[in-house]
């Protein structure tokens, strides 16, 4: 295994160019605030910012576009496309439009509820899973953690103010459906902010969910290599080798899922033959409870640790949750680190 480098960006954010709130200049400010390294901007069927791609000092500008399809059935992140995708197509259409351009496309909140308050802001579920050739899923959509905290009977004050109140994780409803997915397919996961500066800042929003890449080579975030590195974030998206955070509760940095054959080294997002059976090591940057799930299953678990290591013997996909202890609240926690899958293989 390769020496990993790990950067923390947002993806999944809005401007004035659709339904956001700020100039693409504020936002990338205020990712520059929020200490990320790169910024994946998503408005909804345009591609207008996307003469600003760059490199603003130590912050990666990248713009993507989510496309609307046909008739509500869904949105779709299409990124490192060169030209806007039409929307209201049906949904394998558009998947193979993004696909053509040589872009790598997630499907965005793919259960998203439907609000009975904020029925104006509630955006489409995912309706067409027979569609091939999406690269992954958006796991956990910080915005719809909200809006579902919102929506219920009595929903405490802080909800609507503090970031952190309703950082409940990703919906069961998705992870059931990307581990149901994995069984016969590779799926990239991902977390997205879908940030729009209206309720929280962009800076705040920027502070919380934070998809982490892992690329072998360091970016440069020099403006000569703006592509290289764009290369670089991409790849790393459309591999798997990264993993999302919620990292208001802690800064991830330094969290590797990785296993061993005793001959061959991997991390999250590749492949790995059995042989003789294979040890799955969970590193944490601060003590906590760490998982390893395969088919929506625990197969091995620890409280109050910074490693876990598990030997498996049979093929599939396994991958790595993480949950910080509530010190408020007894046996209570907090969501905060899910990695990408391993795929072992016969």
């Amino acid at each position: 295994m390769a020496t990993c480098f790990d950067y923390a960006g947002v993806v999944h954010v809005h401007s004035k160019n659709s339904d956001g709130r700020e100039n693409v200049e504020r936002i990338v400010s205020a990712a520059q605030e929020a200490q990320c390294d790169f910024l994946i901007l998503s408005d909804h069927d345009t591609l207008k910012a996307l003469p600003l791609e760059g490199i603003y000092h130590k912050t990666l500008l990248l713009v993507g576009e989510e496309v609307t399809v046909r008739s509500r059935q869904g949105h779709y992140l299409a990124m490192n496309v060169a030209s806007e995708v039409p929307p209201h197509q049906k949904a394998q259409a558009t998947i193979h439009q993004v696909s053509a351009q040589g872009g790598i496309g997630f499907i965005a909140h793919p259960c998203a509820k439907t609000s009975r308050r904020l029925l104006s802001l509630g955006p489409c579920s995912w309706k067409n899973w027979h569609a091939k050739g999406f690269s992954g899923l958006e796991i956990w959509n910080y915005s719809q953690n909200w809006k579902d905290h919102f929506d219920g009977i009595l929903p405490h004050p802080s909800g609507v103010v503090c970031t952190r109140s309703y950082a409940h994780g990703p919906f069961t409803s998705v992870i059931r459906k990307w581990d149901e997915l994995l069984r016969y397919q590779k799926v990239v996961g991902i977390g997205g902010v879908d940030a729009h500066g209206y309720i929280h800042s962009y800076r705040e929003m920027f502070k919380t969910l934070r998809t982490h890449i892992l690329p072998a080579k360091a970016l440069s975030f020099h403006k000569s290599s703006f592509k290289e590195d764009k290369r670089l974030i991409y790849h790393a998206l459309q591999k798997g080798n990264c993993y999302f955070s919620n990292d208001l509760n802690h800064n991830a940095r330094g969290f590797l899922f990785s296993a061993s054959n005793g001959k061959n080294q991997v991390i999250m997002g590749e492949e790995l033959v059995l042989m003789e059976g294979v040890t799955l090591t969970v590193s944490s940057p601060e003590a906590a409870v760490l998982r390893i799930v395969k088919d929506r299953k625990e197969i091995a678990g620890v409280a109050g640790a910074r490693e876990l290591h598990h030997s498996v013997h049979e093929p599939g996909a396994y991958r790595a949750e993480v949950y910080l202890t509530d010190k408020n609240l007894r046996k209570a926690y907090r969501p905060w680190i899910f990695s990408n899958p391993i795929y072992l293989l016969n």
